[in-house]
This record gives structure tokens, sequence and C-alpha cells, in this order.
């Protein structure tokens, strides 16, 4: 089965032990993941609260350099060093460093499905390559494509990227069998009514209007620009996210 999850709180329950996963935080936290790898991190770390990334940089048990980032509201809390703006984490800030994030949505969703077999994370710019790695294990269980949503409802913009990889999915394998759910087929046909108009789709919805009103537009043509950092991004112990 090749589904799409609208919301973390669908996970409550389910069965992800032999599932292949792919969380997805269009705008941003998994755009900024992914661009933090593609400029030279070391790896990301994800945390559920803000308090849980404080007090792992202040154990110091992570090799330094250590960027602490993450937003509240959007915007980067006082006393971190980076907010959740993906333009932020240019080489010269991140190069070489270990990120500890934690984001109101994004580094959530991927705390509710950690239980996953394997789990990836997924944003517009990477969906070609997320959807080639997924579909060389499509055989081996379940495929579910989680919505980080925002403030636990459904997020447009993360359906439309879920749509982005279930497209590169069919491109890569050429088959029309595959097992998508309604809800899978709903993200494709989201994706596929706007993939030529991506920076305009991703300012409709709910979360593309909260960064436009914090003043971060530009965020979100970052976000828009389809396979443009084609990076795997691998989550491992401990929502430890690295460049597969």
């Amino acid at each position: 089965m090749i589904d799409v999850i609208l919301s973390p709180a669908e996970l409550a329950g389910r069965e992800l032990g032999g599932a292949q996963v792919v969380v997805l935080d269009v705008l941003r936290a998994t755009s900024t993941i992914v661009t933090a790898l593609a400029n030279g991190a070391r790896d990301v770390v994800m945390f559920g609260t803000l308090d849980e990334a404080r007090t792992a940089k202040a154990s110091g048990r992570f090799k330094v350099p250590v960027v602490l980032a993450g937003e509240s509201n959007c915007l980067r809390p006082a006393d971190f060093d980076l907010g959740n703006s993906p333009r932020e984490f240019v080489t010269e800030k991140i190069g070489g460093a270990t990120i500890l994030l934690a984001t109101t949505n994004g580094t959530r969703a991927a705390v509710a499905a950690k239980a996953a077999r394997r789990m990836l994370m997924g944003s517009l710019l990477n969906a070609g390559a997320t959807a080639e790695a997924l579909a060389a294990e499509i055989g081996e269980g379940d495929t579910i494509l989680v919505c980080a949503g925002t403030n636990g409802a459904l997020a447009f913009e993360d359906v439309v990227g879920a749509g982005a990889i279930l497209w590169g999915i069919l491109r890569t394998t050429y088959r029309a069998d595959l097992p998508f759910t309604d809800k899978a087929w709903l993200a494709y046909h989201a994706y596929s009514g706007v993939k030529n108009l991506l920076p305009a789709a991703l300012r409709l919805g709910a979360g593309g209007i909260n960064v436009m009103e914090a003043g971060l537009e530009e965020d979100i043509d970052h976000c828009a620009r389809l396979d443009a950092m084609p990076v795997l991004a691998v989550v491992g112990q401990g929502l430890r996210v690295v460049r597969g």
C-alpha cells in the first residue's frame, strides 16, 4: 500500500515497523533540513520541543560546531542561533556543523513516525531523489508519506509535496498497478494541478499565509524549487538526519 497521511494524528495506533516513511513539512522544516545537508551540514538532529533542543546543546554530547535552530510562531527564539528559514542555512554558517532542530510541525511529525523501518525527509527540493529511493524498496512493505500539517490541521503545501514524490515514483517505475490509496491519488492530482505554478500555489494555503505574515515570503520561493537540491535525507537512530 502507498498511502498519504494528512496529519500526524492519523499515525496513532498505526503499525509502522515494516513501512518506509517520508515526513514532509514543505514550509519549512523538511526544506530547511534538505538545504542544510546540501550546503554542507554534518547532520541534523530533530527534537519534539524547543526545550529538548536547548538541553541537548547544553549537554555537550555533540561534536562541535553545534548550531541550535528552530522556530516558534514561524520566528527564531531569541536564544537560538538560527530560525527555520532555509535561506539562513548557508555554508558559511552551517558547513561541517551538527544542527539541533526543533519546529512546531515538522520535527514533531518525525517524532510521531520514529517507529518506521525506514524514514526519509521529503520536500519539493528533493522530491525526485526521494521518489527514486522509495521506488527501490516499493515492494518491501507499506510506503507512507506523512504530511506534518499546520498546528494539527491539513497543510496544502505538504499534500502538494507528497504528490510530487508520488508523481516521481510513477515516473520512475512506469507501473500503473501501484496500490495507491484514495488519499495518495488526491495528493498526486493536487500536485499535477499546480506543478507549473508551485511558488504561487504554496502561497495559497494557511501555511504559506503564516510564512508571509511573519515577513518571510522569500522562503516560499526557496521551498518551491522542484528538485533544486537532489539530496536524499536519511533519518537514523536518535532522529539524526544525514545525506544518503
